[in-house]
């Protein structure tokens, strides 16, 4: 049951009633821990939508929130439509037990606030936060009702960003968006096109974007820049809306024009949508979780998966630091380090669609947010494959070692170790001469631990595991055999066993990384 006003003390406060904060607050619930959860007495507004993946099913189940989304009647995410650049119609369908989910943000959060509730925490609807102040032994958060006191505290609060905004938030320089939204109603004889899809458009100085609410009901969004973008700001919100959804024509079009296809409902509203990230997401007794430490497009779709995602690593790094205090630190610089990775990598992901869309319209609406995302992705070693629409791939899913191990797969060294071992009769491998064991954080089971992993000169973020094949076992175990046969078939006495085709995939990139050295002469051994 929600309370509305208390004076009280508790493990963790979480700040915020979003997707993030639910998660972050019922996961570490069933941990055990004294959760407040602290949002408004106001639902969000319904014309703003929300859509969820059908990736995300895994990680809904893991933060407990799936079957509750699966009874909820929500619109179901079948795939996507997407016209990008100058290239033909793209259609993505998603098979019926993949599928996702589409909302207005009042019932997503609905679902998700009882969600908590069922795990344990505490629901506090007396937001908004009015004073956030660090105390000796933890945080102390004040709302008009009530004072609030805990050891940890998450802000899950979104863009208003009620503790990143002081000193954390970093925006990127040069580029700014705004969203146009409108709530679009199909006419009662015409059904309503595209019932379970979203639909995606780019155009000269701007994008469009609509996905459904209800069977005849959907969000419909322009995305523009107001430095970039040529407004009718002289028509108002409701005139620029229309003038940019002309520009999308094609959305325009499968949406229907005039009364025979529809009509606004409601009046058009304007949010800010730029990008932006922060200085530092953890440290001890406060982490930045969803978008209250960094946003992206919804270009991609993946914004809700990408906020569950941080609530859910969130609240295994407030665990593990409230059970074992001396992991508080690696634990916080974890966290730190994957959602930097996180923002960093969706950036990185996004240049390719950037390049269609600023090659197939040369203005600065593209150019400029292509510069920025080349920028802000530098370094990722894992590019995105342009596959003529916007349908990014979701960062974070696995560590960032794992990420650039596997990145290292396409190397030419580990395509010329493979060569080179399948030209040979027989293989003598010896322990890499930079090869080194260290010890880094890694989410092992429900806690954040010290897992040892293999480095080199060529692999310095290091590696423990890549395709499921464990590398400490293949070093330890290739030397002491001349035959890939043997050496594949003692690996998987000693343990789980791998597909042949993941092991030498594998074998070839512990030469190629430097884990291992190949001694071409084998005349003796």
């Amino acid at each position: 049951m929600a309370d509305t006003s208390t004076d009280t003390s508790h493990d963790v406060l979480v700040v915020g009633g979003g997707p993030a904060g639910c998660a972050a607050a019922a996961s570490l619930a069933r941990h055990g821990h004294d959760v407040a959860l602290i949002t408004r007495p106001a639902p969000p507004a319904k014309w703003l939508a929300e859509s969820i993946p059908s990736s995300a099913r895994k990680l809904l189940e893991r933060v407990g929130a799936l079957d509750a989304l699966d009874a909820a009647g929500l619109v179901p995410n079948e795939g996507n439509t997407v016209w990008w650049a100058d290239m033909p119609r793209r259609e993505e369908r998603f098979e019926t037990h993949e599928r996702g989910f589409h909302a207005d943000r009042a019932a997503l959060e609905a679902v998700f606030h009882g969600v908590a509730l069922e795990a344990g925490a505490r629901l506090r609807t007396d937001g908004p936060v009015i004073e956030a102040a660090a105390e000796p032994d933890g945080w102390r958060i004040a709302t008009a009702a009530g004072n609030y006191r805990a050891r940890w505290v998450l802000d899950a609060s979104g863009r208003a960003g009620v503790l990143a905004r002081r000193g954390f938030r970093i925006r990127e320089r040069g580029i700014a968006t705004l969203a146009l939204i409108g709530r679009w109603t199909a006419a009662p004889d015409r059904p309503a096109p595209d019932p379970g899809c979203t639909l995606i458009e780019s155009y000269r100085d701007g994008w469009a974007w609509s996905v459904p609410t209800s069977p005849g009901t959907r969000c419909v969004t322009a995305m523009v820049d107001p430095r970039r973008t040529r407004l009718s700001r002289e028509l108002g919100l409701e005139g620029m809306w229309r003038t940019e959804l002309g520009k999308a024509a094609r959305l325009a079009r499968r949406l229907g024009r005039g009364r025979a296809g529809g009509r606004l409902a409601g009046p058009v509203r304007a949010c800010p949508a730029s990008l932006y990230g922060a200085t530092s997401y953890g440290r001890a007794g406060l982490l930045l979780v969803g978008d209250a430490g960094s946003f992206i497009d919804p270009l991609s779709s993946y914004g809700v998966k990408k906020a569950l995602a941080s609530g859910w690593l969130a609240a295994i790094v407030a665990h593990t630091a409230l059970e074992d205090e001396a992991m508080t630190g690696p634990a916080c610089d974890f966290y730190d380090d994957r959602e930097r990775e996180v923002y960093r990598t969706y950036r990185a992901l996004s240049v390719p669609f950037l390049e269609q869309a600023a090659e197939a319209n040369g203005h600065a609406f593209w150019e400029v947010r292509l510069a920025a995302a080349r920028e802000a992705g530098a370094g990722i070693l894992e590019p995105a494959s342009p596959s003529g629409a916007p349908a990014v791939s979701e960062p974070g899913d696995r560590s960032l070692a794992e990420r650039q191990a596997d990145a290292f797969l396409a190397r030419p060294e580990v395509r010329a170790a493979w060569e080179t071992i399948r030209s040979l009769p027989a293989v003598r491998f010896r322990a890499g001469a930079t090869l080194a064991t260290v010890r880094r954080p890694a989410v092992v089971g429900d806690r954040v631990a010290l897992e040892r992993l293999l480095t080199s000169e060529r692999l310095p973020g290091g590696a423990r595991f890549l395709r499921n094949v464990d590398l400490r076992r293949l070093t330890n175990v290739a030397p002491t055999l001349d035959q890939v046969p043997d050496i594949y078939q003692a690996y998987n006495r000693l343990g789980s066993p791998v597909p042949l085709p993941d092991f030498l995939a594998v074998l070839a990139f512990a030469v190629g990384a430097g884990l291992l050295e190949l001694q071409t002469d084998t005349s003796c051994r």
